[in-house]
């Protein structure tokens, strides 16, 4: 047997086992009390203390187990109608690659998401988040792009925000032809990836552009300092440990006056009026803290936030619905909620 498969079938069989059993096991395992946390996830991070984290290597080799572990815990794959490739061209003469999703029920002029993958803009890409997005589109009906930014440390920032408002710019001017409501387009991405959907929204509005009509923040990293409260208290031992945060950072901000730049840190900037409806999805996750303030600042500019807290998850866990029955069933509720605004 492929040893990805069997890994695959020794973890869901695993996860099989009852609640209070999964919470027995992990409590024999943890060296710090995680026992707020949904009992199958609190188990899968007991045991992934043993294996190699991201950092430990090159970031050649990170890319690669990010995806290894992606394919192991991810949704099987949808299959839907159309699933199509676009190259998208940059002003510096290249191409980036943009996948296009349509599902079967999808309206004959349909709502769109611009989706930018997570990552630490370091790891990850179209191919990583394929079952996550045929997922999103046959769940919510509107077709799905998904946007293979560039990654750093090759291209550091603001290279991705950069890439990603030119895929902005090219739905715009593509919408007919792709059969897409232009007043119906919202973006959406999950950690780097909600930094890069809160900041297209931002660039948008300052280019004159039309804004979404919906951004979807989940887990989001607003800020590019490190310094919230909830980076110290949850930077170890929930998914996502501070020095992998640093290592991340360390890649894709090159330059330390970067982190005023609003295309690194969308939350420095004082002006968020007339930004769109926002749905901010938060978890027990070391960017908590920085994601519940852009929340309220945006409250505060008059944008309209809805927020889904799931602290018996961490963060990634969009990615984990393969496993992790929790995972899936919140996947789901932000699925109905982008339904219902578009």
């Amino acid at each position: 047997m492929n040893p990805a498969v069997f890994e695959r079938a020794a973890v869901r069989a695993l996860m099989s086992l009852p609640a209070a059993v999964l919470d027995r096991l992990s409590a024999g395992l943890e060296t710090l009390p995680r026992s707020h946390l949904d009992s199958r996830l609190r188990f899968l991070l007991a045991l992934s203390a043993s294996k190699p984290t991201l950092d430990s290597g090159t970031v050649e080799q990170a890319r690669r187990l990010y995806g290894e572990v992606i394919e192991l815990l991810d949704v099987a794959p949808v299959a839907l109608p159309v699933v199509v490739d676009h190259q998208v061209p940059l002003e510096d003469g290249g191409d980036m690659l943009v996948r296009r999703y349509r599902p079967a029920q999808a309206p004959r002029v349909a709502p769109a998401i611009l989706f930018f993958h997570g990552g630490g803009f370091t790891v990850g890409g179209v191919e990583e988040y394929d079952r996550f997005c045929r997922y999103l589109a046959d769940r919510t009906n509107a077709v799905v792009l998904s946007v293979d930014y560039r990654l750093a440390p090759e291209h550091p920032s603001p290279t991705a925000s950069d890439d990603c408002l030119a895929a902005w710019r090219w739905l715009l001017e593509h919408t007919a032809e792709l059969g897409l409501d232009r007043q119906r387009l919202a973006v959406m991405g999950d950690s780097a990836g909600g930094n890069l959907s809160a900041v297209v929204a931002q660039q948008a509005k300052l280019a004159g552009l039309p804004v979404p009509a919906m951004q979807v923040l989940v887990y989001p990293t607003t800020d590019g300092a490190l310094q919230h409260p909830s980076v110290q208290a949850l930077g170890q031992g929930f998914g996502l440990d501070l020095p992998l945060l640093t290592w991340f950072r360390n890649h894709f901000i090159q330059d330390e006056a970067l982190i005023e730049d609003y295309r690194v840190s969308p939350l420095r900037n004082p002006d968020l009026s007339g930004l769109p409806p926002t749905l901010l999805v938060t978890a027990t996750d070391p960017l908590r803290d920085e994601g519940l303030e852009y929340g309220e600042k945006l409250r505060a500019a008059g944008v309209s936030v809805s927020s889904l807290d799931y602290p018996a998850l961490v963060h990634g866990f969009m990615t984990m619905g393969g496993v992790i029955p929790a995972a899936r069933k919140a996947v789901k509720e932000i699925c109905a909620h982008i339904s219902a605004r578009l």
